[in-house]
């Protein structure tokens, strides 16, 4: 395999580098086992690996799919659930009417 760039400028990482505004030799590459995506970021997020994660260390802040990777775990918090806007827009009618 050649050489591997990454863009100083927006983090891409390709193997040729005249696709990149400016490009320089990537020290380590990790292609993602979620996404294929290739990162000089070993801490690389993509959206498979967030729908994953469920636990968040209190001492560093890094995140892991299970308790076991992470010297003090919690879980993360659960999203709240979004209010759909038309049941806000029938609430707003409802009150106008009164």
């Amino acid at each position: 395999m050649g050489n591997v760039y990454t863009c100083q400028t927006c983090g891409i990482v390709t193997t040729n580098k005249g696709h990149l505004c400016n490009p320089v030799v990537a020290e380590k590459v990790v292609a993602c086992k979620f996404c294929g995506t290739l990162s000089d970021d070993p801490r690389h997020v993509c959206a498979p690996k967030v729908v994953s994660l469920k636990y968040v260390c209190d001492s560093c802040g890094r995140l892991a799919m299970s308790r076991e990777l992470l010297c003090s775990p919690t879980p993360l918090a659960k999203p709240k659930k979004a209010v759909k806007k038309s049941v806000l827009k029938n609430v707003v009618k409802s009150k106008k009417r009164k």
